[in-house]
């Protein structure tokens, strides 16, 4: 557990709202008769939602806490970065126990043997009994009248949305488009392994607990806030249905945010700036069973260099290695980026008409979405049905 107490307004300079009326999209920062911003609690497990609960905090107004969950490895330093962010809009960050503590704590991946299986459910039952514990804090401390998240299947976000609903008497679900899960639903459908886990965590938690076989789609949700609400999958019903206003993540102060996140990545910005070029690559376990594709990255690094361009190089977030495709020597014109740094942190920085290629992913379809003056597309490599409608995705987009 890591509370993080930001900064006074006052301390951090100030920091202007949304640049305009219209920025605030279709507001629900007041419920009922009230005239003034409710409190709002606000849960991410993925760097990509913490920056969006962030965005809607920083939109809506008033009291804010964000609960990040550690089912990333880094989620620690995301949260001393945003509560070092001068337009920090929340007033307590705190990191709960996750998926990455439980196997810090000796959760093994896969248990092998009776033992080893009672050892891992012993230790996610204790990590999950200290998060919900502390999210009864949390509600109790703030009362949120809304509940902003970006995966209302996980038990932690469930339990939140469930006391909240309770104490106000109406759904106080806000939804955050999450990418892919939000528009294709999950990579692989198992329907037995989901209906013995529902069973399970009904029996655990009690009639609270929902099952939902989409994300943003519980009875508690009131709004679905869609970055292409065109796009919107028939689960999510039209009435809910909201536009993220793209506004919200745009001015000074992400600006200021990519600028302190390059700065305590130790990375340049300004040879950020100069690279025409951006690879968003799988992982490299992936990388070295497609030979192929690494020496047709090589071949391209070659032929940029011979133009004179620069190529930024962005590996997954869980690589340890710095360069593990090595990459970086085979034209002198690479720029390897902190693979733990998210790439939405990044995108401010980036010019004008930079291209940006990838494996079509959630990363993919945030920056089309967050920069259309950037060329996105794919390497082409992954041929699996989910690889190719997320493909089919992005070309809907335009």
């Amino acid at each position: 557990m890591n509370a993080i107490e930001p900064l006074s307004h006052r301390e951090r300079g100030g920091g202007e709202g949304p640049s305009s009326p219209e920025a605030l999209g279709s507001s629900t920062a007041t419920r009922g008769a009230e005239s003034k911003p409710v409190p709002s609690l606000h849960l991410a497990s993925t760097p990509l939602i913490a920056l969006a609960c962030a965005a809607a905090a920083r939109a809506h107004g008033g009291r804010a806490r964000l609960l990040l969950l550690g089912d990333f490895e880094h989620a620690v330093r995301l949260a001393g970065l945003l509560a070092r962010w001068r337009d920090n809009p929340f007033e307590l960050i705190e990191c709960l126990p996750g998926r990455f503590d439980e196997h810090a704590r000796g959760a093994p991946d896969r248990a092998r043997g009776l033992l080893q299986f009672f050892r891992r459910v012993a230790i996610k039952r204790a990590v999950r009994h200290e998060a919900l514990a502390r999210i009864v804090t949390h509600d109790a401390e703030l009362q949120p009248a809304s509940v902003w998240l970006g995966n209302d299947r996980k038990v932690e976000t469930q339990f939140a949305l469930h006391n909240a609903a309770v104490r106000i008497g109406e759904p106080p679900g806000e939804y955050l488009d999450d990418g892919l899960y939000t528009y294709l639903g999950d990579v692989r459908q198992r329907p037995l392994t989901r209906t013995l886990d529902a069973l399970a965590k009904r029996v655990t938690y009690g009639r609270w607990w929902q099952r939902a076989a989409h994300v943003g789609t519980t009875s508690w949700i009131a709004h679905t806030w869609l970055a292409l609400p065109a796009l919107a999958p028939a689960v999510y019903e039209p009435a809910r249905l909201r536009a993220l206003p793209r506004e919200w993540f745009t001015g000074r102060a992400w600006l200021r945010l990519a600028a302190t996140a390059a700065r305590e990545f130790d990375l340049d910005r300004h040879a950020v700036a100069r690279c025409t070029q951006v690879w968003i690559l799988p992982h490299s376990n992936l990388l070295r069973a497609s030979p192929g594709l690494l020496d047709s990255l090589r071949s391209r690094l070659r032929d940029a260099a011979g133009k004179g361009e620069r190529v930024a190089i962005k590996y997954h977030p869980r690589d340890v290695e710095a360069d593990p495709g090595g990459l970086a020597p085979s034209g002198g014109n690479a720029l390897v980026l902190p693979a733990t740094l998210p790439m939405e942190l990044l995108l401010p920085l980036l010019p004008r008409g930079a291209a940006i290629v990838g494996e079509a992913s959630t990363a993919l379809l945030a920056i089309r979405w967050l920069r259309p003056d950037l060329g996105v597309s794919t390497f082409g490599e992954a041929d699996h049905p989910y690889a190719r409608a997320a493909g089919n995705l992005l070309q809907r987009m335009g």
